[in-house]
């Protein structure tokens, strides 16, 4: 993995924190050497030097109490102090967690009380983007021992991400500076800001930066809604094409005709019958017009056939001349059968017109 940090550049800004007897000081040594400096009881130790490459600044903090209430003032006091000694902030808080034995998994209590600590630096989700948590133990200790600890601790490594790595001895800490190096990067480089510079900053925001941000999201709410009303309004007018039948154009108009073409249901009714009726009649005319050739014409191509097929018994000739036989007989008949059918049916009409009349 290659290192976003450059010894020449910039430093990486590391706060240790956990309760008295995690093992913060084991940690810092393992990083920066055995070399400590001296400092008062009960306050935070700050280390620089270098370790695989990367120059670093530590802060040791003062381990907490067992429970939040037995922390004295002072201590909680240097915890909040800590992430100011490296400024501008710490790329990373370190929470170590001793691993000693199988038995001495920490109770749900003490991981309660160590989320009170941790909510010390800041009360929203801020501290937790900079966390990981690192497993302290012994290299004779087996894997068992620390897999009971990691899923004892579940709910507290969900809140950083589930970010955690074990430490057994000095020659990891190559790799624990890359799991924190990814941390960083995970953040895009940035730090944690110090709660006294964050409600400084926050303090000193413009009145009218507020109120245009407030006016944007107002903005961007009432696009929104517009949106969704837009994609309502076309999905009701997609429904109602698909569930209304499609009706003539212009029939059931909101915009009724001029007057002179309003008309009343009955008189709707009658034209509908009429123009059905005509209708009818237009597509009765046209067959009749076009029925009496094509029934001539079919009737002599059947002769036709007909008088091709007796006629073939006597040669080729015989066969022309019972094509033109067949043809000239079943063209008068079909004239004659038309001619009758149109007779009969116009002798009909009379009669039933007659009977009107009667």
């Amino acid at each position: 993995m290659t290192s976003r940090f450059s010894p020449a550049t910039e430093e990486l800004r590391i706060v240790l924190l956990g309760e008295v007897g995690a093992g913060k000081s084991k940690v810092a040594r393992f990083l920066l050497g055995s070399k400590e400096p001296k400092s008062e009881i009960g306050s935070c130790i700050i280390r620089e030097g270098e370790a695989a490459g990367r120059r670093i600044c530590l802060v040791d903090t003062p381990g907490w109490g067992r429970k939040i209430h037995n922390t004295p003032e002072k201590i909680k006091n240097e915890i909040v102090r800590s992430t100011t000694l490296c400024p501008p902030g710490p790329h990373a808080l370190i929470l170590v967690l001793r691993v000693e034995s199988q038995t001495a998994v920490p109770s749900t209590n003490e991981l309660k009380s160590i989320s009170r600590h941790m909510q010390l630096l800041s009360q929203d989700v801020r501290v937790w983007k900079h966390t990981m948590v690192l497993f302290l133990c012994d290299k004779e200790l087996g894997d068992l021992p620390i897999q009971d600890h990691i899923q004892k601790a579940s709910k507290l490594l969900e809140k950083c991400g589930n970010r955690h790595y074990t430490l057994r001895s000095e020659t990891q800490v190559p790799e624990v500076l890359e799991e924190i190096e990814r941390m960083v990067e995970g953040n895009c480089g940035d730090f944690f800001l110090p709660q006294i510079y964050y409600e400084y900053m926050q303090k000193k925001i413009p009145a009218n930066i507020a109120e245009m941000k407030k006016m944007y999201e107002d903005r961007e709410a009432q696009l929104k809604r517009g949106y969704q009303t837009r994609i309502q309004s076309t999905e009701y007018k997609k429904q109602a094409e698909e569930d209304v039948p499609r009706q003539r154009r212009g029939s059931f108009s909101k915009d009724r005709p001029s007057s002179e073409y309003n008309l009343s249901e009955d008189d709707q009714t009658v034209d509908i019958g009429a123009i059905k009726s005509k209708y009818r009649d237009d597509m009765l005319a046209l067959a009749r017009y076009y029925l009496k050739p094509a029934a001539v014409l079919v009737m002599a191509i059947i002769g036709a056939l007909v008088g091709s097929v007796v006629g073939s018994a006597h040669g080729v000739m015989g066969s022309g001349l019972g094509i033109v036989v067949g043809a000239a007989v079943t063209i008068p008949l079909t004239l004659w059968m038309i001619g009758a059918a149109s007779l009969a049916r116009d002798s009909s009409n009379i009669l039933q017109q007659t009977k009107q009349k009667s």
